[in-house]
């Protein structure tokens, strides 16, 4: 008797291009994003070449999982209907782009004007990751509850005291939770909130001997911004796969007049293989 053969379904590769959209993430933020540093933010000239060259990164990323997600997803159709490349890759462009660029497009667009929504993830999962090392460079920087009467002991203007007591209040009821000052910092508010908390640190923290603390405080909340992001993309990126995925599947199938003759002769040759091996199997005479 002939042997039944396996039919085996098309192959995926969503999971292979899900799993290289997150290495090239990953490999973004170690690698391609721009290093913001105290430097940099002190200077305009220099603060402007880094955005520059930030939003440049930001379009060779989009470009990159793009063009992955466009592979897998014309070898995925590919797989699903036959044909050539060619054949194929017309539909699947528009299907991939669109989505990609109204989608993910937009969602870099929304981030770059409004920051504060990437604390739906660096509040939380970034926070976890930063608050250890924020919370010793707080203590160490930042006085004491007694700052208050030396404010009023000083010889400072009345207008000046006003203006440091209204600061130091506001400061230490943040920091009563320094979970809600540590989220409260961000690379956008940085050199705001330094200002803020420079009435209540250690007058040896207020100079130069603070920079060390500015730079390792400035970059813990990068990292934190950096994981908020880093989940928003991947985030996207997986509801993309799916999105894209499920317009492909209700696209018809485009054969051209080549491959339909290719899959009529296949076709043609098993049945031809079939008929023969049915006669042979007919053909055999069992003796009891």
């Amino acid at each position: 008797m002939a042997e039944k053969e396996e039919k085996k379904g098309p192959t995926d590769y969503s999971t292979l291009v899900l799993l290289l959209s997150l290495i090239v993430l990953i490999l973004y933020y170690l690698f391609m994003k721009p290093v913001l540093d105290t430097g940099i933010m002190g200077n305009i000239e220099k603060f402007s070449k880094y955005s520059r060259q930030k939003y440049i990164m930001m379009i060779v990323l989009f470009c990159i999982l793009f063009m992955l997600h466009m592979i897998g997803n014309v070898l995925n159709f590919q797989a699903m209907c036959g044909g050539s490349i060619s054949d194929n890759i017309g539909k699947v462009f528009v299907s991939t782009f669109v989505p990609w660029l109204l989608i993910f497009g937009l969602l870099m667009l929304v981030l770059i004007i409004f920051p504060g929504f990437k604390g739906a993830f660096s509040n939380v999962i970034g926070y976890y990751t930063v608050y250890r090392g924020a919370n010793e460079i707080l203590v160490k920087i930042l006085g004491n509850g007694s700052i208050d009467t030396q404010i009023k002991e000083s010889d400072a203007k009345p207008e000046d005291k006003t203006t440091l007591e209204k600061a130091s209040d506001a400061v230490l009821k943040l920091v009563g939770n320094t979970s809600i000052m540590i989220n409260q910092i961000t690379p956008e508010n940085f050199t705001e909130m330094w200002n803020m908390m420079k009435p209540i640190m250690k007058p040896d923290m207020r100079g130069s001997q603070g920079d060390k603390y500015k730079e390792e405080l400035l970059k813990l909340a990068i990292r934190r911004d950096n994981i908020g992001e880093f989940c928003w993309y991947l985030y996207t990126t997986l509801l993309l796969t799916i999105v894209v995925k499920t317009m492909l599947m209700k696209q018809k199938c485009v054969t051209s007049l080549t491959a339909l003759k290719q899959k009529t002769a296949e076709y043609d040759e098993k049945e031809t293989k079939d008929n023969e091996q049915k006669k042979k199997d007919d053909s055999v005479v069992y003796k009891g």
